[in-house]
């Protein structure tokens, strides 16, 4: 549906690109541990019946109603705060050291204070898919198949050469003079030199030699992530966990389960989102039954930052998330300095802080 001249609703948008794009969309077939896949080419969300339409048989409701709320003792977070951005289709949020909390959408990017006051505000020349600091002075945007780097007041210091047909950027990473893109468009993780911004190398299909079992990225949510142990993390979200790689594109392990349980992932493609600690820890965001979990170094579930009662306003929205891929309803998370988890709600357009409760 439109939203205005010029502007696209989001979700219609993603639906497009990826039918554009030849993607398949992924279905989980029962309510619970997924226990079997349907894959379907991508179409727009169905249009809800009305009149003397036949309903859904009740059987095949997805009920999430159970796993709504979140264990008290459970949480090592709570909630410290929210601002509203004002920025158009908001997507995706960064922290950036001594700068602020970055948040970008359709084509521009603002800097704000930890109070939510705006500091900066620069035009893009498209939509952001990625961000990633690199220093205090500078700051990677991605958009679908290139890249710019600005400085600390938004002029741009390069700007990358198209890096290859079907390419569409979700996340970034960077070790040394290396720069790691995750594309969803062609399931391929890109190693980039940082200099020139020429692809050096790209993996992802699977590959016995390198005991790659294949990226399943049944849609516009493919994560990675370097921590300290300088190992490449990749969310494979159609088989619903987090692999790891070493930098030269070699399977090394996994972790993640399928499942509703607050300690697996649900749906048909998740975590959507996650950001590491300093100690190397995973901070990750599920869309459709919406939460924000921790997990350890290991894979081993810690703990929540908030569950789906604690961030999500229209259930409905977040029931047809769990399995229609074209439904985005992703929380783009972030960790500030002090240890505080942000994330971005794109549909209320606000930032929410949650602080680490004090252990008595």
């Amino acid at each position: 549906m439109a939203t205005g001249k010029g502007k696209i609703d989001m979700n219609e948008e993603k639906t497009g690109q990826w039918q554009r794009r030849g993607f398949l969309g992924g279905a989980l077939v029962a309510a619970g541990a997924a226990a079997g896949w349907v894959m379907t080419r991508l179409l727009p969300p169905p249009t809800p019946a009305s009149g003397n339409a036949a309903k859904l048989d009740d059987r095949f409701v997805y009920d999430i109603s159970e796993f709504e709320e979140t264990a008290a003792n459970l949480l090592l977070f709570e909630p410290a705060g929210e601002f509203a951005t004002g920025v158009d289709q908001a997507k995706r949020l960064v922290f950036w050291s001594g700068q602020g909390i970055v948040v970008s959408g359709e084509k521009s990017m603002v800097i704000f204070s930890a109070e939510g006051a705006r500091l900066k505000e620069w035009p893009l020349e498209a939509p952001t898919h990625c961000i990633l600091p690199l220093g205090k002075e500078s700051i990677l945007v991605g958009y679908s198949d290139r890249y710019v780097i600005l400085d600390g007041s938004g002029r741009e210091q390069f700007k990358s050469p198209n890096l290859g047909r079907r390419t569409y950027l979700t996340s970034v990473a960077a070790h040394e003079d290396r720069l790691f893109f995750a594309d969803a468009g062609n399931r391929e993780v890109l190693i980039c030199d940082r200099k020139s911004g020429d692809v050096l190398e790209r993996f992802g299909k699977k590959d016995a030699d390198r005991g790659n079992p294949g990226f399943n990225i049944p849609s516009p949510y493919f994560a990675i992530g370097i921590p300290p142990d300088g190992r490449l993390r990749v969310a494979n979200t159609g088989l619903l966990r987090v692999e790891t790689y070493t930098l030269d594109g070699r399977f090394v392990s996994s972790w993640g389960e399928p499942g509703m349980k607050i300690d697996r992932f649900c749906g048909c493609c998740n975590p959507a989102y996650f950001t590491l600690t300093p100690a190397g820890d995973f901070i990750t965001s599920e869309k459709g039954l919406a939460r924000i979990n921790v997990y350890g170094a290991d894979g081993k579930f810690k703990g929540a930052v908030a569950g789906p009662n604690g961030l999500v306003t229209d259930k409905e929205l977040a029931k047809r998330a769990c399995t229609d891929c074209t439904v985005g309803a992703g929380f783009d998370v972030t960790l500030a300095d002090n240890g505080d988890v942000l994330t971005l709600d794109p549909y209320r357009k606000i930032v929410r802080r949650f602080h680490p409760k004090t252990v008595s």
